[in-house]
This record gives structure tokens, sequence and C-alpha cells, in this order.
């Protein structure tokens, strides 16, 4: 790619939104683009979720994403990367987080999509609780975007 990838990464308290991820991504370079959404849940048939509320260390999560787009957009050789998450209440169906990346070919966005997910997902410092029917419960794990 020519120059510094485009970098948009962020908490948002707001619903979100493709477009969002879209508007980051530079057409003129890149052929592949790759937009993953990640939606709440019931993680199976036993648990009902309403809604996840997620939690984060602000500074220090902001960071973290930032730092996670960079890497993988230079491993790639994206034209951009995007990884935008909400905190807060997020209903059951609702989009939680957004990742994105644009290369010149799919197959560099595809993998680089997948690598933003799944870095996101272990190393954010973003937590969540499940409410339902049966109450309110921390979930295992760090994060976990289905």
């Amino acid at each position: 790619m020519n120059g510094e990838p485009i970098i948009r990464t962020g908490l948002v308290t707001c619903r979100l939104q493709r477009s969002e991820a879209l508007l980051e991504l530079p057409p003129q370079h890149c052929g592949g683009f790759v937009v993953f959404e990640g939606s709440t849940r019931s993680p199976d048939d036993k648990r009902v979720i309403e809604a996840l509320e997620y939690e984060a260390w602000e500074t220090r999560t902001e960071a973290q994403l930032e730092t996670i787009a960079f890497e993988v957009a230079r491993r790639h050789d994206l034209g951009a990367a995007v990884i935008l998450h909400r905190v807060g209440r997020v209903p059951a169906g609702d989009v939680a987080v957004i990742v994105a990346a644009a290369a010149a070919h799919r197959d560099a966005a595809f993998v680089a999509a997948r690598e933003l997910i799944d870095r996101t997902k272990t190393e954010a410092w973003i937590w969540k609780r499940e409410i339902g029917p049966a109450g309110e419960a921390w979930a295992d794990g760090c994060v976990d975007h289905g």
C-alpha cells in the first residue's frame, strides 16, 4: 500500500452502523473490503440473553485497539483497519463490534479481518455481563462477540 494505513478504533456507546466502518476504507487503493459485525446472542439453548452489558478500562482498551489495528494493518499491508466496540447495554441482536479491513486483494483483507476480531476478543480489556430472565452474571473470559 502507498503510505500509512487509515486506522479507526474506538469504544462507542451508541448503536453501531456498518457505514461507520466503510467510511474509513480507501477505495482507490484497495480491491478487497471485508467487514465483520458481531452481535449479541444467547450463548446456548439453555440460557436466554436479553442484553449484554460491556465494560472496558477505557484508556487502556482504546490504546490496545489502536495497537492491534496498526499491527494487523502493517502485517497484511492494509490500506485501512477499523475496530469499533460498543460499551454499555447492548440488547440481544444489536451489533456489539465491527471490524473492517481494506487491502489490495481479497485474501489479505479476509485474513486481516479475522485477525482483527480474534485479537480484539483475546487482548482487549473488555468484559461482559449477561442479562436475562434468570438475572445477571459475568461471562467467562475477557470478551466474546459470538
